[in-house]
């Protein structure tokens, strides 16, 4: 991928770009204008488009808006097939992690370990109307930090491992490791994976009530423990600048966030909520307000006055600044990562030498990448080299990518410093 501000566009790039654009105007735009839109594209283009539309999280958004304005017609019938069989094996995955879900909670609550359920299936309807048109991985549970060693003790009892911990975040895996691709990306998955959120209840006093507001709330027939509302807005914004400050920013996310919005419009006492608990969650202003600009990027102005008063409205102009000029094209881009990020990483965290440190590692990591798969005790031969083949293939995709993006991102710090500059100025 190419990230240096001035891309040479042929007539094929430039046609690539305008059905993108076209898949997002069909959540906001009429039927009769979309139907000519949509109309100019072959078959060949919705292919080289699926990539993208996979990774970006909207091929079944995307199916589930044609199907509300009668515009199927309007897309090759093979290309619809392809996203109606995505949509089934979706529905089977989702009916899978929620059946996970549900006895996971229950397993815990029997333990008297207070929980929640987090983003994913969580999401209000407001957000995702319909739940298997969301591609979810895992799933994300809310404990104390107390309960940490009662939970893993818990999950062992489904064959969850601890696989990973990053900061507050427990990632356990359990059954057989896949090779995830394109190809199975809809589909059941023989291994499972759970992130546990823990709760330092002694530093993060305020995110100790977060547990404590939620709520138990009908989801497809259970009750669960969930978030409640304004929590669940603050946590979205604060997951999508996340993917921000990151590799990759899919823009599903950004779709849920702007559906969100707009169902809540004009209910000003929910902003009010939202107002309170971001101002006791540190950053959740900045998050808030980068997630609401990106968004208005790709849908049109969109906020309620109540809410961009005290989020977009003050966002530092750096932070301005980098969603203009990368936020629609790395959304766009056929690419699904950047190290773009890192230009928006130095300007929002806290310029300490173990940051530096960070920085410094995404730039030119010296290390392994994680694994991507993981070995079994009965694991035959021919499993292990496919296994290890795998691996490997990660490995040298990785690292093509840290030096293309590596030698793209030099360059680009370079006019960055000198845009930042005229801003500054």
């Amino acid at each position: 991928m190419n990230i240096g501000p001035i891309q040479i566009e042929t007539k094929q790039t430039r046609r690539a770009l305008r059905l993108k654009e076209s898949v997002i105007a069909s959540f906001y735009e009429p039927a009769p204008a979309l139907r000519a839109r949509l109309g100019e594209f072959k078959l060949n283009d919705w292919l080289r488009a699926k990539y993208w539309l996979d990774v970006s999280g909207l091929s079944l958004y995307f199916l589930d808006r044609l199907i509300a304005l009668d515009l199927e017609s309007c897309v090759p019938a093979i290309f619809v097939n392809q996203l109606r069989t995505h949509w089934e094996e979706n529905r089977d995955r989702c009916d899978s992690l929620f059946t996970e879900l549900t006895d996971l909670i229950r397993a815990l609550r029997q333990r008297n370990i207070e929980c929640a359920v987090l983003k994913g299936i969580s999401l209000p309807f407001e957000s995702v109307p319909e739940s298997s048109l969301r591609n979810q991985m895992d799933l994300d549970i809310l404990v104390r930090d107390s309960d940490a060693a009662l939970t893993k003790d818990c999950l062992a009892t489904f064959g969850y491992t601890l696989d990973a911990v990053s900061g507050c975040t427990w990632e356990y895996k359990a059954g057989p490791s896949g090779t995830s691709s394109l190809e199975n990306l809809y589909q059941v998955r023989p291994e499972r994976s759970v992130e546990i959120h823990l709760i330092d209840e002694l530093s993060l006093a305020t995110n100790a009530d977060r547990l404590t507001r939620a709520k138990r709330r009908s989801i497809r027939g259970e009750l669960l423990p969930c978030l409640s509302a304004a929590d669940a807005f603050v946590l979205q914004g604060q997951h999508l600048f996340k993917h921000m400050c990151g590799e990759h920013t899919r823009a599903s996310w950004v779709l849920e966030y702007w559906r969100h919005v707009c169902m809540r419009h004009s209910d000003t006492a929910f902003w009010a909520e939202v107002e309170s608990i971001a101002n006791c969650e540190p950053g959740a202003k900045t998050a808030i307000g980068a997630a609401t600009l990106l968004t208005t990027l790709m849908f049109g102005p969109f906020a309620p006055r109540e809410l961009s008063r005290w989020s977009m409205d003050e966002l530092p102009a750096a932070v301005c600044l980098w969603i203009q000029l990368y936020g629609r094209r790395l959304l766009l881009s056929d690419s699904p990562v950047s190290k773009l990020y890192l230009l928006l990483r130095k300007e929002v965290y806290p310029p300490t030498p173990s940051e530096h440190v960070a920085r410094r590692r995404l730039m030119f990591p010296i290390h392994r990448p994680p694994r991507v798969t993981r070995s079994m005790t009965d694991e035959g031969l021919l499993t292990r080299l496919r296994r290890y083949r795998y691996e490997a293939k990660f490995v040298i995709g990785r690292l093509r990518f840290h030096v293309a993006e590596g030698v793209g991102l030099a360059i680009e710090s370079l006019r960055w410093q000198r845009r930042l500059d005229g801003v500054s100025q």
